[in-house]
């Protein structure tokens, strides 16, 4: 089939039959002894300076924030769950968040350090997952595939992973850091789920060569639906992983 063909064929599978998209297992091709002690404590300032910026942005009515900068988009979401913080966070591992992120195909995890219950504190991650929006793929926009150095903190109240991007096999992110945290409610009976991210995703090929990306109206717009349909998906999937649902896509050979 001719390369164009190929690539057409393939972001109508991805749009119109995700299901049939086959899961993968990465591997791991990094070498984490690079890194050291330091390398994953300077995630947390970094993205304090980011939190500080989101946090001068109101919440809008879905409890959503953005700051649209020229190549990179900060953003924020929280949905709270009506389900007790230790009965949730008993069933949700948040050490393996990068399953529940909206189309993830497979996510890979090397263990660095544990802390004295045997609980991922540093470790790195790989995530390959399908092009975000998904009808990006019509304009060339290939998988996402990351690497992640992340550190995991556990609390009382709160369970937090930082992340940090290290590499991108494929070119698919200049940058795609933040975290995910699960905090007690004020008065102890839910659950809040925050995400907060610091991205810098190339423009996809064909829409860079129509200049669409240009119009700035339409940019935001189109990013900001994207943010929103990838922020509840992950939220209906950590609620879908505390019932036991599969929320899984594509399949498994």
């Amino acid at each position: 089939m001719p390369p164009i063909l190929s690539a057409v064929a393939r972001a109508t599978r991805i749009v119109f039959a995700k299901p049939t998209v086959d899961r993968v297992e990465p591997s791991f091709d990094i070498d984490l002894g690079l890194y050291h002690e330091a390398d994953y404590e300077k995630i947390i300032p970094q993205l304090e300076d980011v939190e500080r910026q989101l946090a001068a942005v109101p919440l809008d009515r879905r409890g959503m924030r953005w700051v649209h900068l020229a190549d990179t988009v900060l953003f924020y979401g929280e949905r709270t769950f009506d389900v007790p913080f230790d009965d949730f966070v008993s069933r949700v591992d948040i050490s393996h968040i990068g399953e529940f992120y909206r189309d993830s195909l497979g996510v890979t995890t090397r263990v660095v350090k544990r802390d004295e219950q045997d609980r991922s504190v540093h470790q790195g991650v790989r995530v390959v997952a399908l092009p975000q929006p998904n009808y990006a793929a019509y304009f060339g926009k290939d998988n996402l595939d990351v690497y992640k150095l992340e550190k995991v903190e556990y609390g009382p109240d709160e369970q937090r992973v930082w992340m940090l991007t290290v590499h991108s096999p494929n070119g698919s992110a200049v940058c795609d850091d933040g975290y995910t945290s699960f905090r007690r409610t004020p008065d102890g009976q839910g659950t809040v789920a925050a995400f907060l991210a610091c991205q810098n995703f190339p423009i996809p090929p064909l829409m860079a060569l129509t200049r669409m990306d240009r119009w700035t109206w339409f940019k935001t717009a189109v990013t900001e639906s994207a943010y929103r349909r990838f922020f509840n998906t992950m939220m209906d999937s950590l609620l879908a992983r505390y019932h036991g649902n599969d929320f899984r896509v594509g399949r498994v050979r």
